[in-house]
């Protein structure tokens, strides 16, 4: 049995996507799970799916109305038989993108008009959940975030015939700028579900040379507010040292003290994940008098801008925090 690489922007049949994650239970074209339904579980993998996603469709008298933003952020009704209470749906809700998958394939038509085939997938990347509407079911509407997102290729979208939606609620920032902001209050860990679904601007990307370049503008920022409104000398510890010392910038009160600042920059809004190191949370805790971590979001590539809070001292006291990776020995 040939079976196709999953690649990013590659097309798929809906045999090909099965033959990649099944190949064992029965395929049929046009019925079943893998020749029909949009969206299919993965078999042995309790939380992990795959959607097929063709947009424009129409199903029990209900218009599917379903986007990609600029800034990938996807959004996608279930079923119109499903409710709330429906245990895919609840699945899907407490969907965590770090230990569980779902892969988008794309199409924007069924038939295409010149080859008069059946339109392929194109594949788009992995899943994470931002949010849904608690006011409406039958269907569901959620909106999620692509990971890794970077706004595909022109051929591709020409291909695709996809048209991205531009950005909702940008705000005209300052060029070079930061603002400051209040920091927001702790948030439980179930507290997803009572976001707004029309606030949608969160970024899970996991890129990490993007990240890395992202993290640098962030850094460059804080260290320019610093200097020109706080009045501090700075040192661009990162970047003299590279990683690992606990912290991004050293600066200078007036009265000669130091102050270590750990920097984590985001394209998404206040409430977006980030992640902190072991020797972050060490340092933090070793100079709680002297440690702040700035957290720039919505941060805008056009103008070089911003906004930021600060979190000061022990980083375990301030913030809900939960392991990721683990190293591991015999």
């Amino acid at each position: 049995m040939s079976i196709k690489r999953l690649n990013l922007y590659d097309q798929y049949s809906r045999d090909d996507v099965y033959k990649i994650f099944d190949g064992v239970t029965p395929f049929t074209i046009g019925a079943g799970n893998w020749g029909l339904h949009g969206l299919v579980k993965i078999p042995k993998r309790k939380k992990d799916f795959v959607f097929f996603v063709t947009f424009g469709q129409k199903q029990l008298g209900h218009d599917f109305d379903e986007s990609i933003t600029e800034d990938g952020i996807l959004t996608w009704q279930s079923q119109p038989k499903q409710t709330l209470d429906n245990k895919v749906i609840k699945q899907l809700i407490s969907h965590n993108h770090l230990i569980e998958n779902i892969y988008l394939f794309l199409r924007t038509k069924k038939k295409n008009s010149l080859t008069k085939q059946v339109e392929p997938f194109t594949y788009l990347g992995r899943l994470a959940y931002l949010t849904h509407d608690t006011t409406r079911e039958q269907p569901v509407y959620f909106k999620w975030q692509i990971i890794d997102w970077e706004v595909p290729p022109s051929n591709v979208l020409d291909r695709m015939d996809l048209t991205l939606e531009p950005l909702i609620n940008q705000e005209d920032l300052v060029k070079d700028h930061l603002v400051e902001t209040q920091r927001p209050s702790l948030m439980p860990d179930k507290a997803k579900e009572s976001r707004s679904f029309y606030a949608t601007k969160v970024d899970y990307a996991e890129n990490s040379k993007r990240n890395s370049e992202l993290g640098l503008k962030g850094e460059l920022l804080v260290v320019n507010h610093l200097k020109n409104v706080l009045g501090y000398d700075t040192i661009h510890t990162s970047v003299i040292e590279g990683d690992g010392a606990g912290y991004d910038i050293e600066a200078f009160k007036e009265d000669g003290t130091s102050l270590y600042i750990e920097v984590k920059t985001t394209k998404g809004g206040i409430n977006t994940p980030f992640i902190i190191t072991a020797n972050e949370l060490a340092f933090s805790l070793e100079y709680t008098n002297n440690y702040e971590l700035y957290r720039v979001y919505e941060y805008d590539h056009n103008s070089n801008s911003g906004k930021f809070y600060r979190v000061e001292g022990d980083l375990k006291d301030s913030l809900n925090l939960k392991p990721t990776v683990y190293r591991a020995k015999l």
